[in-house]
């Protein structure tokens, strides 16, 4: 799988500082595909409350929790892992910043 950048009319990347938690995507996701936290949490053979603490961002997202996303979704854990890691590291950096 390649890397995409997102480049603006100069040809120079475009880089956001908007923190998100992968959470938030994969709650968007399953609103989209109308799975209810409960069935899905089922489905991964995960605690619903876990599932709801990960969708609002309480959680981390695993590389375990990562495959069994990749295998109910099918959108890979390479993208779950890398999202997860974007979020730590602009976190990190966040708070680097404010100390």
């Amino acid at each position: 799988m390649g890397i995409y950048k997102v480049l603006n009319k100069s040809s120079k990347e475009i880089v956001s500082d908007v923190l998100f938690h992968p959470g938030l995507v994969l709650g968007e996701e399953l609103a989209a595909r109308n799975i209810s936290q409960k069935a899905f949490a089922e489905a991964v053979q995960m605690r619903p409350p876990h599932l709801n603490e990960l969708i609002k961002g309480k959680r981390h997202i695993s590389a375990v929790i990562a495959v069994k996303l990749e295998q109910q979704l099918g959108i890979s854990a390479g993208f779950w892992m890398r999202l997860q890691m974007d979020y730590d590291l602009k976190l990190a950096k966040k708070q680097m910043k404010v100390a």
